[in-house]
């Protein structure tokens, strides 16, 4: 009875015993998604929020595994990647229309739109790394990829999306540009200095463009 008793408990423990290889490893990462309402493909939708999943996951990448280490921390890395592109995105869609060329623009927005368009830049690169990454990863451990549901068909989707905002953040920059010169800009910003302000004539003509745009910001209210 006693024998009967202890195989009974052994199967016990060692069913609830789970190994620590790559099926472990996402079912930690798992428990961040839904603390957080996200999967292996959707995020945050605020700054704060994704900070703190950043840090968490960094935290869960030193989690040692008994198997499977690499392919975890591919996926891991990836998290983190498409997380600050997300990041980036959010940044670059603070002034909404205003950080755009596509919707018409007066040249005062000039520093709305490349502010954006740097923030979209760099969520592009980061977007590329994130998809080499990903390939690298189906490459190396396609039935891991598959099991959390990730595959070349991804990599292609966020390949093009990546393009179209690389393509339309140099596009908005080489409109600005052409239309709005940062000197032509500085004019404008100088006449409604004068017009708005008590500012001095000598202190307002000394003006460097990367001046004056943050004090035309301040002046409309734009933070």
């Amino acid at each position: 009875m006693k024998k009967i008793l202890f195989i009974f408990v052994l199967i016990f423990i060692v069913g609830c015993t789970q190994a620590r290889d790559f099926s472990y490893g996402v079912s930690q990462l798992d428990n961040i998604d839904s603390k957080y309402n996200t999967t292996v493909e959707t995020y945050p939708n605020n700054i704060p929020e994704i900070d703190l999943m950043i840090n968490e996951l960094k935290e869960l990448k030193k989690l040692p595994l008994e198997k499977d280490q690499e392919p975890f921390n591919y996926l891991v890395d990836y998290k983190i990647l498409n997380l600050e592109v997300e990041r980036m995105i959010i940044k670059g869609n603070k002034y909404g229309k205003s950080g755009t060329t596509k919707f018409g623009f007066g040249c005062k927005i000039r520093p709305l739109i490349t502010e954006s368009v740097s923030f979209r830049n760099k969520s592009s690169i980061i977007g590329f790394e994130a998809v080499s990454l990903l390939r690298e990863f189906v490459d190396k451990y396609p039935e891991d990829a598959s099991s959390v549901g990730l595959s070349y068909k991804n990599s292609l989707f966020l390949n093009a999306t990546f393009y179209q905002i690389s393509k339309e953040a140099r596009r908005d920059s080489r409109v600005i540009n052409n239309f709005c010169p940062a000197s032509t800009v500085l004019e404008l910003y100088q006449a409604e200095f004068r017009k708005k302000t008590n500012l001095s004539e000598d202190f307002i003509n000394n003006l460097s463009y990367e001046e004056a745009a943050p004090i035309w910001k301040e002046l409309r209210g734009i933070t």
